[in-house]
């Protein structure tokens, strides 16, 4: 099990890190449409164009830096990503448990409704994180 502790870091790093880039990269494709999903959740519609704006690049720029950044920085990424994701799955609990049928927008229009195989995601997507930030890549077998 020690031997494969470094290769379900890595995995589990590139593949949240490049999730992050792609969700990232198509909300960024209609940021309209996005803000539209967002203001469906009912929680904050007026900070729903904002959120459409600033939330692509955040999941970019963390992607990014759980890909490349050094390990301290994809530590502190992972930590981010984390709290992010937290956020999207409280949002997508919210609205499963409030009865309110809308699309996810976790990868921008036309993601699919949210059922509990959304909100199930969120939370291993939200596990990976956290496993991230606490057990990051030793010292000693440097994973990229």
């Amino acid at each position: 099990m020690r031997r494969a502790a470094p290769f379900l870091i890595l995995l589990a790093r590139v593949g949240l890190g490049g999730l992050l880039i792609v969700a990232g990269g198509l909300k960024m494709r209609a940021p309209g449409a996005f803000a539209a999903e967002i203001a469906n959740y009912q929680l904050v519609p007026g900070l729903a164009p904002y959120l459409a704006t600033v939330l692509p690049m955040i999941e970019l720029v963390l992607g990014a830096a759980l890909l490349v950044a050094p390990r301290a920085w994809r530590q502190a990424a992972a930590l981010a990503a984390a709290v992010l994701l937290a956020g999207f799955t409280t949002a997508v609990g919210s609205a499963y448990f409030r009865g309110i049928n809308i699309d996810c927008g976790c990868f921008g229009t036309g993601g699919g409704p949210i059922t509990v195989v959304t909100l199930l995601r969120n939370l291993a997507l939200l596990a990976t994180a956290c496993a991230l930030v606490r057990f990051p890549a030793s010292r000693a077998r440097r994973l990229g």
